[in-house]
């Protein structure tokens, strides 16, 4: 009978001894196998302590890694400042339990372990039933955990968000893989998710790209290769264009010409000219600009497909509606939020109480719409076309006073119940992959030191070129890895030769274990109804592997509260540790697997491994 319902998942428990599950409201023993373990353990301690047994559930603990036991119980907590000492003299008389080992005291701990007996009897089938649901729960993401008639949360998840003048810089590449990551936490957990690209394609810098058109334009070198000529052009420009503010700013600092002049004067007039075209919506103009943005879109959207990543939306500033915009001045303006200042309508946030807010441009001098005031009417614009839950956006750590300027606003609009649903996830760009890396030259330098570390292990090799997957796909393994190997606000190395390694938390060594499991399943079979007792046994001998993939449920619930994809990489690296410490150990498990028994248990691993890939934005390899 089937684990998936609670009716079978207790057909199964009563067939090792287990009475009905014990109720606990926070408990998802359908989509988590220790929560079953607390449940029991719970009532147990309940009825031992004499405490309510809620208390007791809510004083459970699992653990990241299987070093330190199963489940954790801290004493003071369950015992709530009463003297827990005695507990001590009375843990030998601890009730017996075919879940569970008898406890221990670790300091302040009480320690349970999954006996050797049960859990493979109880996970295995737990496992197989569920395959890819494994890891999931989709109470979650509803808006009653009890009924899915109200139906499901709406996150709205901005990231990548390049310039289109530019290639995808490294802080874009990072914010795409890790904002692919989290839109994945979420879906696992079932909330409805949106992705949207907000495209820099509006602005100076379009004047600019205009202007350079207009001097180092060719229609025929665009034709052939429109967004190399494009990021070109940009680039000859903005080399011009760059040397003239270096020189107008000496001039303004020696006092030869006021700052504000420059507007109009030599580029700047003629980038703000250009721009005031697209503005006005002069029709040649804006076909250009069209042109431009539509082919930056289909490059990246080729980018994106390499890294198996797609959005929902490519938005951008110049999709934010005029209407919202002067709504928000408007609001700013009735309420005395913003003030004029030589010609600038501002917010200074320092007189509004906002501690090291500074002051901030809504509409300049030359009446230019800002990017905090396009982000703010942003803001009401997807509120109202989404009516999300939450909105995150996944930018670099050096937006971080924009997006507080922008949260602190909202609540000075009395958007409150906007403003709390908005979240800015902030990430460290990571040294040696700074300005100067493209997506272009990461791609490139993945690619070539995959092909290296192919060369320094044949046998490895000779194994993934078995299950056809390209060389170039595991250089996105490594990359994706790489960039979810460390929490997010880590200042770290990015090592274009340690990602491409068949060791440690890199996308090839989960690859190559992948691939190896496939290789060790093929023409094996078995199905689980029909074992009897006796045919687990044999696989008791892998009892750490069997603990480690009972956390799985456990991390991605982590993963997703602390929107940490890096929680979930180093998980996977237990699991390869495991299998290298079983097989290495154990030479009967090389292919052929003996027994339907390990087939099972091997399979689990393989899927468990599969979900865990997956969810990082890792294709596995197809062994």
């Amino acid at each position: 009978m089937s684990t998936l319902d609670l009716p079978g998942l207790e057909v199964r428990l009563e067939a090792l001894g287990l009475g009905p599950i014990p109720q606990f409201s926070h408990a998802h023993v359908l989509n988590n196998p220790l929560d079953i373990g607390r449940s029991y353990l719970a009532d147990i301690l309940g009825e031992f302590v004499g405490c309510d047994p809620i208390i007791a559930y809510n004083s459970i603990k699992s653990h990241k890694d299987i070093f330190n036991g199963d489940l954790a119980v801290p004493l003071p907590k369950l015992f709530r400042g009463s003297d827990w000492n005695s507990f001590r003299d009375v843990i030998k008389r601890f009730p017996s339990c075919p879940l569970f080992c008898r406890p221990f005291l670790d300091g302040v701990l009480l320690q349970i372990y999954f006996t050797r007996n049960t859990l493979p009897r109880l996970l295995l089938p737990y496992i197989n039933d569920r395959n890819d649901l494994y890891g999931k729960d989709p109470s979650i993401g509803l808006h009653n955990a009890f009924s899915s008639g109200l139906g499901r949360k709406k996150l709205v998840i901005e990231f990548s968000s390049p310039n289109i003048v530019s290639e995808l810089e490294s802080k874009h590449v990072r914010s795409t893989i890790l904002g692919a990551c989290i839109a994945n936490l979420y879906e696992n957990m079932g909330w409805d998710v949106v992705r949207i690209n907000y495209l820099g394609d509006w602005g100076m810098q379009m004047g600019l790209l205009g202007v350079g058109w207009e001097k180092f334009g060719s229609e025929e070198e665009f034709h052939a290769d429109p967004v190399r000529h494009m990021f070109s052009i940009y680039s000859k420009i903005d080399k011009v264009f760059q040397s003239e503010v270096v020189a107008r700013k000496v001039a303004s600092e020696d006092g030869l010409e006021p700052h504000y002049s420059f507007e109009t004067q030599g580029l700047f007039a003629e980038r703000n000219t250009f721009f005031k075209r697209i503005q006005d919506g002069d029709e040649e103009v804006l076909a250009l600009w069209k042109r431009f943005r539509d082919v930056a879109i289909e490059h990246y959207s080729k980018l994106y497909a390499r890294l198996n990543i797609s959005f929902d939306e490519y938005s951008g500033e110049s999709q934010v509606s005029l209407e919202s915009m002067g709504e928000v001045e408007e609001m700013l303006k009735r309420k005395g939020i913003s003030e004029e200042s030589n010609g600038s309508w501002i917010v200074d946030l320092q007189k509004h109480r906002v501690k090291g807010g500074g002051i901030v441009t809504i509409r300049s001098r030359n009446q230019k719409r800002t990017y905090l005031l396009r982000d703010l009417a942003a803001v009401l614009d997807r509120s109202r076309r989404y009516s999300f839950d939450r909105m995150i956006y996944v930018v670099a750590d050096d937006h971080y006073e924009h997006f507080r300027r922008l949260f602190y606003i909202l609540e000075l609009l009395n958007m409150h119940d906007v403003a709390h649903k908005l979240e800015h996830v902030r990430f460290n760009k990571g040294r040696q992959m700074g300005h100067e890396n493209t997506s272009g030259d990461i791609f490139d330098q993945c690619l070539n030191s995959m092909h290296e570390s192919l060369v320094a292990n044949p046998d490895k090799a000779a194994l993934l070129h078995d299950s056809e997957y390209p060389v170039a796909d595991l250089g996105i393994s490594a990359l994706v890895a790489q960039e979810l190997s460390v929490k997010r606000g880590t200042d770290y190395h990015f090592d274009f030769l340690k990602m491409a390694l068949f060791e440690g938390a890199t996308g090839p060594n989960l690859q190559y274990w992948y691939s190896r499991l496939c290789s060790m399943l093929k023409a094996t079979s078995f199905d689980l109804s029909i074992f009897s007792d006796e045919d687990f046994t044999c696989v008791e001998e892998e009892f750490e592997l069997l603990r480690v993939l009972a956390l799985y449920p456990s991390i991605t619930s982590s993963a997703y509260q602390f929107l940490d994809p890096s929680i979930v990489l180093h998980y996977l690296v237990q699991i390869t540790g495991q299998l290298s410490f079983c097989i290495e150990n154990n030479k009967s498990l090389e292919e052929p697997i003996a027994t339907p028994a390990r087939a099972a248990l091997f399979e689990s691993t393989r899927q468990v491994l599969e979900n865990g890939m997956k969810l990082l934005g890792i294709m596995p390899s197809h062994g």
